[in-house]
């Protein structure tokens, strides 16, 4: 009966070994890593005017290149003026002619007024004098007005940088003539500058919660962060612009380079080479003791990291999966 006991148990034990299913284990904290997301994005000033004439005129001067970086004040170009400024002699004069009259109209108002109350002129005739007086007042604001606008006119025959600019177009030259509206050149900003992306729904909704935003141009990465996330969505490509501003003035892309934008999930994931699928669900093993248990993932996807909402001290199988089953027996090799 020993002998017959003993056999038994040895083919238990065989039988069990033969059962285990070998497998190799990892800790779940240090497989998950963050979501990189990606999407194309190009570096844009805040401002690219197109400078053009406020007045009528030859161009008398140009002094700026294509290429060259101005600062704010800078005398762009310069128009023939003297037609505007014979106008504003001109009005000045018309001026000086419509207070004369209204110092005259004042003074003969004020004899009316005395004679009035003398009896020797009529109400009708002290209205009159009222009336002129008016009229004259009127005049010379309306030839204050010509005169600042004579003046401004001259002003303009200077056109100055807004702001601090590179020269990217030069649209009139010297000896040209510029009428108002006539575009001369074309500047872009240099102070301000932001990056746009076109972003999906689901991206778009990620960056606004996202981690470590840059700028990835020809091998170097710019710090950026979001300033607006538009709530538009594009009816034909249906993504929404994304508009950022680099963190620091010193670490700035040029502008018009074309780059990608990276960022991180809040979530760390884990990558898809660990899902297997098992009834129809993706999911992954997990120990149990000496026992593989499969976890469901309603969220995962086909080829996709996945966000896993278990402890990080899980320990996943990571080698040997494909043969499990849930409850399988297992033996954990290094």
């Amino acid at each position: 009966m020993s002998n017959r006991l003993w056999l038994l148990v040895s083919l238990s034990c065989i039988s069990f070994a033969q059962a285990a299913v070998p497998v190799s284990t990892a800790v779940l904290g240090e497989l998950v890593t963050p979501q990189v997301y990606s999407a194309p994005a190009q570096v844009r000033p805040l401002n690219r005017p197109q400078i053009a004439a406020e007045v009528s005129g030859q161009i008398l001067r140009l002094p700026v290149r294509v290429g060259e970086a101005v600062t704010a004040d800078t005398v762009l170009v310069e128009l023939d003026c003297r037609s505007h400024q014979a106008q504003v002699q001109a009005v000045g004069a018309a001026l000086q002619r419509a207070q004369a009259q209204l110092r005259f109209a004042r003074t003969q108002l004020q004899r009316a007024q005395n004679l009035r109350r003398k009896g020797s002129v009529s109400n009708e005739i002290l209205e009159q004098r009222r009336l002129a007086v008016n009229t004259a007042s009127a005049d010379v604001q309306a030839q204050q007005v010509q005169q600042e606008l004579a003046r401004l006119r001259v002003q303009h025959c200077q056109i100055q940088a807004p702001f601090a600019a590179l020269i990217s177009q030069r649209l009139g030259s010297v000896g040209g003539y510029a009428t108002p509206g006539t575009p001369l050149l074309e500047l872009v900003q240099l102070e301000q500058r932001e990056v746009r992306a076109e972003l999906r729904t689901l991206a778009a909704e990620t960056l606004r919660a996202g981690q470590n935003i840059r700028f990835h141009y020809q091998g170097q990465d710019y710090p950026v962060q979001l300033r607006t996330l538009l709530p538009l969505v594009d009816e034909r490509t249906r993504t929404r612009e994304a508009r950022l501003t680099f963190r620091t003035a010193d670490t700035v892309a040029d502008i018009g380079a074309a780059g990608r934008l990276l960022w991180h999930s809040t979530q760390p994931v884990l990558a898809a080479q660990y899902l297997v699928r098992r009834d129809g669900q993706l999911g992954i093993f997990v120990t149990q003791q000496d026992q593989a248990r499969f976890i469901a993932l309603a969220q995962a996807q086909e080829g996709q990291p996945v966000v896993v909402d278990l402890p990080a001290e899980t320990i996943l199988i990571v080698e040997g999966r494909q043969r499990l089953q849930d409850g399988d027996t297992i033996q954990v090799h290094p």
